[in-house]
């Protein structure tokens, strides 16, 4: 299915009814099938339903030459929640689709009830980190997506509560510890894991089935 965002590009998603649907955003370079289906999540969410979203440039959604910044993708998403119908949802991100569900639930004014942010922690985006991705991902074209993210990070305070997971190894992710004690989140070590298989963990399925359960 697609939803016609802002500036008229198709924005792929796909949505399971559920008594507490769970929306899902994906990082850079990735898409839904990757990071959530893959990896099992869509499966251990069976219970609540879900929302998957392919960011633009990214999936089955419109490649742009615009539109990339957090708040452009935020608005994305939100074209997506009204066309599925959903009205409020739990959010679970990995890497950059923190920024885009932390924009959200700042955007949405009350749409977003409690949102888990993995592989993420307070530093700004950084065009090195971002290429060095997309290369381990064999990932092109996504030039424009770098140049909108990029310098972008989570700011001022947390929007919704929060429950932050990273791997031990995650060297992007390396500050998530110290940026959630300094929000007063809280924050669930994935052990051993790097930034590319934390996202598998059942130990971040776990937690974040937890936190979204209160």
């Amino acid at each position: 299915m697609f939803a016609t965002s802002w500036d008229g590009m198709k924005i792929w998603y796909d949505a399971t009814s559920g008594p507490a649907p769970v929306l899902l955003i994906h990082g850079f370079a990735s898409d839904s099938a990757n990071t959530w289906v893959r990896t099992g999540w869509v499966r251990a969410l069976s219970d609540r339903g879900h929302v998957l979203v392919d960011l633009r440039g990214h999936g089955h959604s419109d490649m742009s030459e615009s539109g990339y910044s957090p708040d452009a993708l935020a608005r994305d998403v939100l074209a997506v929640l009204d066309e599925a119908g959903v009205s409020t949802v739990d959010v679970v991100t990995y890497s950059m689709g923190g920024l885009i569900g932390w924009e959200l639930a700042r955007l949405s004014s009350g749409r977003v009830r409690r949102l888990v942010l993995g592989g993420i922690g307070g530093r700004a985006a950084d065009r090195g980190s971002m290429r060095r991705v997309a290369e381990t991902l064999s990932a092109s074209d996504l030039d424009a997506c770098i140049e909108g993210i990029a310098g972008h990070r989570l700011d001022g305070p947390a929007p919704v509560p929060v429950l932050f997971a990273a791997g031990e190894q995650d060297d992007i992710a390396s500050d998530a510890p110290e940026y959630a004690a300094e929000l007063g989140a809280p924050f669930v070590s994935l052990d051993r894991r790097n930034h590319f298989n934390a996202v598998s963990a059942s130990r971040f399925k776990k937690a974040a089935a937890e936190f979204l359960e209160h």
